[in-house]
């Protein structure tokens, strides 16, 4: 299935201590879930959002979005939502609470809510750090 994937450049240069590799793990599967969870044809959005102390970064859909009952166990090991079944061909349910668990050893956090007027935003949260350029 073909999906639309943009991705919006920040306005400013946010810095935030972190391991790469793990938040590149995140991004990843935050887009892989709304490919997969959307239908072909949808768009995914990337963007960014911060102030004084936060960096945000959304990953939004325009898919069909997540049931409110989905939405309060979306991070638990082993929860693929209550329409589809656990297989192995969905890596059972490990990729959310491994985003989850991510931000937590970032002392950051994770969430998901609706994106009117239709899809999911999946927001995950960094605490911004600010940087001396020397010249």
């Amino acid at each position: 299935p073909h999906h639309t994937i943009i991705r919006e450049p920040s306005e400013d240069d946010l810095f935030a201590v972190v391991d790469s590799k793990m938040i590149m793990q995140v991004v990843v599967n935050l887009v892989n879930n709304a490919i997969k969870y959307t239908p072909a044809g949808s768009t995914i959005r990337i963007y960014t959002q911060a102030d004084r102390e936060w960096i945000r970064v959304n990953v939004e859909d325009n898919g069909d979005g997540i049931s409110d009952e989905d939405k309060k166990h979306i991070f638990e090991l082993f929860y693929t939502g209550t329409s589809v079944p656990v297989d192995s061909y969905r890596r059972m349910g490990i990729g959310l609470n491994l985003c989850e668990m991510i931000m937590q050893a970032h002392e950051g956090t994770i969430e998901v809510y609706d994106h009117l007027p239709k899809g999911a935003v999946f927001c995950f949260s960094l605490k911004r750090k600010e940087v001396e350029i020397h010249e």
